[in-house]
């Protein structure tokens, strides 16, 4: 075993851990949200703008974040990503009781956006980084598994606290813990977290031009229209809707309720994802075929969607929530690997950010969407509405199948 690859190790654990700890935050605000602002008199519309708040700031960080993590490494912009997201959480317990709940809820977003982008383009970046290329499947599949873990474990701590104590209570228990991870970043954030220099020497690399290529890559917005779609329908519309589903449907797990309910299906949905990706991972680093599992995950999440619209009972949701988990799973590692085969080490951090812009346009229009349509027609049509929006990753899928295929036969 190389001494490489040990040090590789060590830090992937790290930014693992990092990534656990921004997630849990971000995972507790769904369960709550939805029903505690429309417990305070906010509109439906407006809670989708609060919870889709994040993802419009991150429209504009994300670019930036990408920059800085090129120029100067991912290290600062994580710990100061997770300081960030600890503030933010303390402005949702603030506005419980504040007569300004809404603006409390919004400045909360728009400051989990901040942190959110500092810490997730931050952590991709660095573990395509540290990685060989041969390991970058394992890489990617751990470092998203463990930020993927993280929300469903916020999302559990959010709905069981909610259930047991109080919103507030799950706010600030969430925010302690973003604290202490902060604290703890300092001590063990890796700290070759940026591309090495190229040809040996200091390279000053021109923005615009670099910015030029990126937009000029077919199969780089072939990827960012694909987590588009992924963060509309499960990002956007699912995370922030399921709890009013199955309020509207009087589905509950034994003595839950909708909330703690909607916390513990979610923190599945998305950690059956997270194992279902570090699978395909490794698989991927083992056969070398990326796109190869994108087109079975799309299917599986469409089937998802359809079932999820069409069931009337508690097995029929779950059954529906776990086929949309095992499809995100098969999606989200093969297209940051994907990416990472397409540009150079010195441009990742900028092409993270593209890729994280377009899934956060996605991530923010869902919820305002989704709960909006939820609230007029019923969870059903919205959801069919959602189904057949997702069956464009298909020929999605077969494109970046064809292209992987041709640049390997040019290669032969």
């Amino acid at each position: 075993m190389s001494r490489h690859w040990t040090s590789a190790q060590g830090s992937l654990w790290s930014l693992s851990a990092l990534a656990f700890t921004g997630g849990l935050g971000g995972g507790v605000v769904f369960p709550i949200l939805p029903v505690v602002g429309l417990a305070l008199g906010i509109t439906p519309a407006m809670i989708g703008l609060i919870l889709a708040l994040n993802r419009i700031t991150r429209l504009a960080i994300n670019p930036i974040t990408g920059h800085l993590v090129d120029r100067f490494g991912a290290r600062w912009p994580l710990l100061t990503g997770l300081c960030v997201e600890g503030l933010a959480t303390l402005c949702f317990a603030a506005g419980l009781r504040s007569g300004h709940a809404t603006a409390w809820f919004l400045l909360g977003r728009v400051l989990w956006g901040v942190g959110s982008s500092l810490l997730m383009v931050g952590s991709l970046t660095a573990a395509l980084i540290v990685s060989e290329a041969a390991r970058r499947g394992n890489a990617a599949a751990t470092v998203r598994m463990w930020l993927s873990f993280g929300v469903p474990a916020g999302m559990v701590l959010g709905g069981l606290v909610a259930d047991l104590l109080s919103a507030r209570a799950a706010f600030l228990s969430a925010a302690a813990i973003t604290f202490g991870g902060m604290i703890a970043a300092y001590f063990i954030a890796p700290r070759r977290t940026a591309a090495p220099p190229i040809d040996g020497a200091r390279h000053k690399p021109a923005a615009r031009g670099m910015m030029r290529e990126l937009l000029r890559c077919g199969s780089l917005w072939i990827v960012c229209t694909f987590n588009f779609i992924v963060f509309f329908s499960v990002q956007g519309v699912i995370l922030a809707a399921l709890v009013l589903i199955l309020r509207e449907r009087h589905l509950t797990l034994a003595s839950l309720g909708p909330e703690g309910s909607a916390g513990v299906l979610m923190a599945a949905m998305i950690g059956s994802s997270a194992l279902v990706s570090l699978g395909v991972g490794r698989w991927i680093d083992r056969h070398g075929r990326k796109a190869d599992p994108l087109l079975p995950a799309s299917l599986c999440c469409v089937a998802g969607f359809a079932l999820l619209a069409a069931s009337a009972r508690m097995s029929a949701a779950v059954l529906a929530l776990g086929a949309i988990g095992i499809g995100l799973g098969g999606i989200n590692i093969p297209l940051v690997v994907i990416l990472g085969d397409l540009v150079s080490a010195d441009r990742y951090g900028r092409a993270i950010g593209m890729y994280q812009v377009l899934g956060d346009i996605g991530g923010s229009l869902g919820p305002i969407i989704g709960l909006e349509a939820i609230g007029r027609f019923g969870p059903a049509r919205p959801l069919a509405a959602v189904a057949a929006a997702s069956l464009v990753t298909v020929p999605l899928s077969l494109a970046l199948r064809h292209r992987e295929r041709a640049a390997r036969s040019s290669m032969a």
